[in-house]
């Protein structure tokens, strides 16, 4: 009997335990077993790209919502707040900003010399970085020579020396780190990883000397090596938020459910923040509230210094044994967050250099140039690229194989909302700094050879940059999809329609070369980036390569600079009008979001197109537009810009054929009455 009282006893007391488990805060657990909580907050950077800075130097001005020094305040504050810290960055440190520029291309560093960047870092004494795609930009021997100099180490699981198999690694995959928490000691495992589509993008540098794994590859055969070794795990995965396939540049949510092990995720590459982007709420797996990505606490921190992001870990020791008992995430914006001095003197040398380079004046522009409606209607500023790059490419291929080939352009506006902010260039003189507004990045020009069938495809994958409208809704309807302007394409050369109302890859319609149809045996030599021939933003999938152009290894930028200089006095850009939305009955109101200063755009040049309905919010630099789908609006922008006619469709047909009635009664009527004054 005592024994069956003992058991009933314990049952008891094992359903109530079980009950305040259940129902109690996760972060009690520690308390209630009489073991003391332990916190650790794990800070971290990404995608810097030299912008130490809060300085637009793009347009020779200070801004308030980026710079790395402010990041670096930010990092000095949460040390005072919490005794128990560790810094980390994750990638794509160095490349980007003009300041990088010029000490990579126009007053290139002596041997021995340090990055502006890499003293940064080493000064706010980082722990470890990640190694970034962007970091392979300028050559092997150059990143050598870059972690040669940094006082931490630079990891990357998935890239490999070429030769081996993929067993001998080209960089350190991991390491451990020995640690306090509290006058504990704690073995902390950081490791790297790098999007494989490298191997394209920099094939140039990398072909032949380095091979590369899928990150959720490496990071399956390593994680658990490293797990033995560590109490802790931490990613530092230069990677984005990804919906699917497992192998595309973005690998974070598959790398959190498929590897068991990770204990903290660190994201990069793709310039958003998280938590705290509602743009994920409906990928499976993410909790943007909590900040978890597959119950794994995550963090992105934006991008040029704009945020700091923190990981904080609650956690338990006993013997030895770590337990993580909680977790939470963070990211901080810099605006309004004071300038660290310390960093701001160890930089101010190149920075000043910088802004007397910027202000060299290349040439010059009749009429002013921006991107505020770059997404929903063609543009004076990719139309400027396209030109550019067309120029250089005829010139180039004349006298060769290629001379009488048919030839595109492919260019994006890099800055067109979002964090990017626009591209505004006025009217009169144009300077170094304005191209680096017009083409922020450090791209290089290249050329891929594509059929008929390829071409479609890329348009198709530009085309998700709208959501689908219904032309039956009554609500509003937003036509912007979530879509990196980067990946927004227009491919001057041909004449498209894009129709809005169709499903996503089903929306290029009436696509001509020269008023011909384009079909799938016509081929094209596209002239574009190292980032997109490499299959970047997934619109080309081994594309073949002009190797003329992959030897010569030019700068875009350096390119639209020539052009300038070529046409000195006598450029007057403005679209083509190749591409628009197709016109249709829509009975909602079409509405998209852009900068506050296109209001004054649209009333200066009298646009039909789109039309201002509102400021976002009272303190806001943002406004709603509408987009009008009409044909009149349409004919009226390409009156406005002197563009060519788009081919017919299925609204215009009607009244082309009308007009053409029209003209051919008049001049039958015309011809008649001259006979019968003849007579």
């Amino acid at each position: 009997m005592r024994e069956k009282a003992f058991f009933r006893t314990v049952k008891r007391a094992a359903i109530i335990g079980s009950a305040f488990i259940l129902f109690s805060p996760v972060t009690s657990f520690a308390e209630n077993n009489d073991q003391e909580s332990h916190e650790l907050t794990i800070m971290t950077t990404t995608d810097i790209h030299s912008y130490l800075m809060p300085y637009d130097y793009m347009n020779d001005e200070a801004v308030d919502d980026y710079g790395f020094v402010k990041a670096a305040t930010l990092i000095d504050q949460v040390r005072a707040e919490n005794d128990n810290t560790i810094l980390f960055d994750n990638g794509d440190i160095f490349e980007g900003s003009m300041l990088g520029e010029l000490e990579t291309f126009i007053d290139p560093l002596e041997e021995g010399e340090t990055q502006a960047v890499i003293k940064a870092l080493n000064e706010l004494d980082y722990a470890a970085a990640s190694i970034g795609n962007h970091e392979f930009n300028f050559g092997l021997d150059y990143l050598d020579e870059a972690i040669e100099s940094a006082d931490f180490p630079w990891l990357s699981a998935n890239v490999y020396k070429a030769g081996t198999d993929r067993e001998e690694h080209y960089y350190e995959p991991y390491t451990v780190i020995e640690h306090e928490v509290d006058g504990k000691s704690i073995d902390i495992g950081v490791i790297g990883f790098v999007p494989p589509q490298i191997m394209n993008w920099d094939n140039l540098h990398l072909e032949g000397n380095v091979e590369v794994r899928e990150i959720v590859d490496s990071a399956q055969r390593y994680i658990p090596e490293l797990k033995e070794q560590s109490d802790i795990v931490v990613a530092l995965a230069h990677t984005g938020v990804n919906t699917g396939d497992r192998e595309t540049e973005h690998a974070a949510v598959t790398l959190a459910e498929e590897v068991e092990g990770i204990d903290a995720l660190v994201m990069g590459h793709a310039h958003q923040t998280f938590p705290g982007n509602s743009g994920y709420d409906e990928v499976d797996g993410v909790d943007d509230e909590n900040g978890t990505i597959h119950g794994i606490p995550a963090v992105m921190a934006g991008n040029w210094g704009s945020h700091l992001g923190t990981i904080t870990l609650e956690m338990t020791e006993e013997d030895g044994a770590w337990n993580i008992v909680s977790s939470s995430s963070e990211v901080t914006g810099v605006e309004g967050v004071e300038q660290n001095e310390d960093i701001v003197n160890l930089i101010s040398d190149v920075h000043e250099r910088t802004i007397e380079y910027i202000s060299t004046v290349v040439g010059s522009i009749s009429e002013g140039i921006n991107t505020f409606f770059s997404l929903v209607m063609d543009n004076e500023v990719t139309q400027l690229v396209n030109d550019a790059q067309l120029w250089f490419a005829e010139d180039f291929f004349s006298g060769t194989e290629y001379e009488e080939r048919k030839l595109l352009s492919a260019a994006a506006p890099f800055r067109a909302g979002y964090r990017g902010g626009y591209t505004e260039v006025d009217a009169g003189d144009v300077t170094i700094g304005n191209l680096a507004d017009i083409y922020v990045y450090s791209n290089t020009l290249q050329v891929v050879d594509v059929n008929g069938n390829e071409l479609t495809e890329w348009l198709e994958r530009s085309a998700e940059n709208f959501e689908q409208i219904d032309p039956g809704a009554e609500e509003e309807q937003s036509l912007l999809a979530s879509f990196s302007a980067f990946n927004f394409d227009v491919i001057e050369g041909v004449d498209y329609y894009l129709d809005v109302t169709q499903p996503v890859g089903e929306r290029v319609t009436d696509l001509t070369y020269e008023g011909e149809p384009v079909t799938s045996d016509m081929e094209f030599l596209v002239v574009t980036n190292n980032y997109r021939a490499g299959g970047g933003g997934d619109h080309l999938e081994d594309a073949d390569l002009v190797e003329e152009l992959i030897d010569l290894n030019i700068q875009n930028r350096e390119v639209i600079a020539d052009f300038f200089r070529e046409h000195e006095g006598d450029y007057h850009p403005h679209s083509s009008m190749n591409w628009a939305l197709l016109p249709a009955e829509i009975d909602s109101e079409v509405t998209f979001t852009s900068s506050i200063d296109g209001a004054d755009h649209i009333d200066r040049l009298g646009l039909e197109l789109v039309s201002f309905t509102g400021n976002l919010t009272d303190d806001d630099d943002g406004a709603y537009y509408q987009y009008h789908f009409d044909d009149s609006a349409l004919e009226s922008e390409r009156e406005r810009t002197d563009g060519g006619e788009l081919p017919a469709t299925a609204s215009t047909a009607p009244l082309y054929t009308l007009i053409g009635i029209a003209v051919f009664i008049g001049a039958s009527a015309l011809l008649f009455f001259r006979r019968r004054q003849t007579a």
